[in-house]
């Protein structure tokens, strides 16, 4: 792409300069053969030709502000303008300094492109291959996809068993829209077959299904990430990733324990973190979300067991919750459906969204307060005649210990998340329930979501109520 005249050339060249300053301030210090060979690579996949001038060159130059610019060219070359980085990067943590050619994706799109000359025209991503479709969030966002009206997705469905009932399932959604495609985690080949000629994709991986072993489900991101680069047709991906723990511990000091066999806090945090600085090193466009606790986990963990009284010897329901401090550690949370609409607003405004990390919440509560909120919202019934019936259900306090206990599928690992969810400054920091509702206006709050789903079978008969 040739920029034909000088003045179209400055203008382009001032534009940049400046984002070089400030990836000199906040980020890295790239040179100007990089700048454009970053613009060869991530956008146009052709040669930019440009005329690197010298200062004294750029000071002549018949436009307004040029020796200005001269001015700044000096001074950027001067020893006296450099900046630490790393001082950046602390100051700014946990929030990560924005990477020049994150920018560049991010404002792909913006007028001042066409402006200097850089016409782009940017296809829509239509057909988008998403792993681990069975699951929870998989599912979400397949459903998400499917229900935005603004184009007509069409799904690539990956599982390892195309005949599985979750598959056939997925399949029902949308026959004519839904392909399910045999893909496994462990076999790259299968993985570029999912993506061969796919728009976008989603990744999410899965710590169970790797065998609890971090460094399997690092691998198996990998593996997907690998694809993805080198399809050359994925635009862009959504890895619904997690902070690092690890580097959250050491950095802010928060004192947790190493409960990993690897010698992590929480191995299944880090080993989505790590896959995420790994994609960062690729050429491909990426969103990273992170999810929190599902709303619908609630009902797991306060779900209400049978216990004898020992005064009267009459069994009773009981909801179990953490006792002390431990029952008053906000819990960052969102229902995972509310993942696939996000999604679906990501992949429509993909350029938007490059290189960016989205934590997505929209509550804060205390398991006492989510424990009331079930209590109210289920365990309270209403009759024709507006008379209210409580079921009888006693909260319980319990040591977190004991509670954790009870919660065997949950593992180790759930005191160790509540240890981290108990700094709450610093998980605020990564997740922002304003930026979420910007990216999905519909989104509720938890109790809110608790009342809409009331009537949920399945939600009840985990409570054990009809």
């Amino acid at each position: 792409m040739y920029h034909g005249t000088h003045d179209i050339f400055i203008r382009h060249f001032s534009d940049v300069l400046m984002e070089r300053m400030l990836c000199n301030i906040a980020s890295l210090d790239i040179s100007h053969d990089i700048v454009f060979r970053f613009f060869h690579l991530l956008l146009f996949v052709k040669d930019v030709i440009y005329n690197p001038l010298t200062v004294e060159e750029m000071a002549a130059m018949p436009v307004p502000g040029a020796n200005a610019w001269a001015q700044m060219c000096q001074f950027l070359a001067s020893p006296y303008s450099s900046h630490d980085i790393g001082v950046t990067t602390t100051v700014m943590f946990p929030r990560k300094p924005q990477l020049f050619r994150d920018w560049l994706l991010t404002h792909s799109d913006q007028p001042a492109f066409e402006e200097v000359g850089l016409a782009l025209d940017v296809p829509d991503i239509i057909e988008v291959a998403v792993f681990g479709a069975t699951g929870m969030q998989g599912t979400s966002v397949v459903k998400g996809l499917l229900a935005d009206n603004r184009k007509q997705y069409k799904i690539r469905a990956t599982t390892r068993n195309v005949d599985s009932e979750k598959a056939k399932a997925i399949k029902a959604l949308d026959p004519e829209r839904v392909t399910l495609v045999k893909a496994d985690f462990d076999d790259i080949k299968s993985c570029e077959a999912a993506v061969d000629g796919a728009d976008g994709a989603f990744l999410v991986t899965d710590f169970y299904s790797a065998g609890m072993d971090p460094k399997v489900e690092e691998q198996h991101a990998r593996n997907v990430i690998d694809a993805c680069e080198a399809s050359h047709s994925v635009r862009h991906l959504v890895f619904s990733t997690l902070e690092s723990v690890e580097e959250m511990d050491r950095e802010l000091k928060l004192g947790l324990e190493e409960v990993g066999d690897d010698g992590h806090p929480l191995s299944q945090f880090d080993a989505k973190a790590r896959a995420a600085v790994y994609a960062r090193t690729k050429k491909i466009s990426v969103t990273y979300v992170l999810m929190p606790v599902y709303s619908e986990n609630f009902f797991k963990l306060l779900a209400p067991e049978e216990e004898v009284d020992d005064a009267t010897g009459e069994t009773k329901r009981v909801m179990n919750v953490p006792e002390g401090k431990d029952g008053e550690v906000p819990v960052m949370c969102m229902s995972v459906e509310e993942l696939g609409p996000a999604v679906a607003n990501i992949f429509d405004s993909y350029q938007c969204y490059a290189g960016h990390e989205i934590g997505l919440v929209t509550d804060f509560v205390t398991m006492s307060e989510a424990a009331e909120m079930i209590k109210d919202v289920f365990f309270t019934e209403e009759d024709a005649q507006h008379n209210v019936k409580q079921t009888k259900v006693e909260k319980k306090d319990v040591t977190k210990d004991a509670w954790v206990e009870k919660k065997d599928t949950f593992a180790k690992d759930l005191g160790q998340m509540f240890r981290y969810y108990s700094k709450t400054d610093a998980v605020k920091k990564r997740r922002s329930v304003a930026k979420t509702m910007d990216l999905v206006p519909d989104a509720k709050p938890l109790r809110k979501w608790l009342e809409d789903n009331r009537d949920n079978v399945e939600f009840r008969q985990m409570l054990g109520l009809r």
